[in-house]
């Protein structure tokens, strides 16, 4: 009998030798940064960004202002993803937002339309 993995672990598996930093560093940036969530259902780290600076999303020098925080970027999920995220969020923002390791192009979606969309396809 195969026993499932935790989503975390999961996370963890998606890092190898050619990323630049490791899966240690960035949940350490996320828990003292951002918002972690894990548990046997989802894995996930994220923070508030501003989408007008979202191509700074990756900076970690780069300090958006509080008060423009309306996206959400969701930078590593496994299991359920980000419609279990819409779920245990802090706060809502206007819009949630996450990248392919691939080609790090940000895909923004409206929380309300995505969090509608992913209810029925889950």
């Amino acid at each position: 009998m195969e026993i499932e993995q935790k989503p975390i672990t999961i996370a963890a598996k998606t890092y190898d030798d050619d990323c630049d930093r490791s899966f240690d560093d960035d949940l350490c940036y996320y828990l003292m940064n951002g918002w972690v969530y894990s548990g046997d259902d989802a894995f996930i780290m994220g923070k508030p960004i501003t989408k007008r600076y979202s191509s700074f999303v990756l900076d970690e020098g780069f300090n958006y202002n509080e008060n423009e925080l309306d996206t959400w970027f969701v930078y590593l999920a496994a299991g359920t993803g980000v419609r279990r995220f819409q779920e245990l969020a802090p706060f809502r923002t206007e819009w949630v937002c996450w990248h392919r390791r691939a080609d790090r192009r940000l895909r923004f979606f409206n929380w309300d339309k995505f969090y509608k969309k992913a209810k029925i396809t889950i």
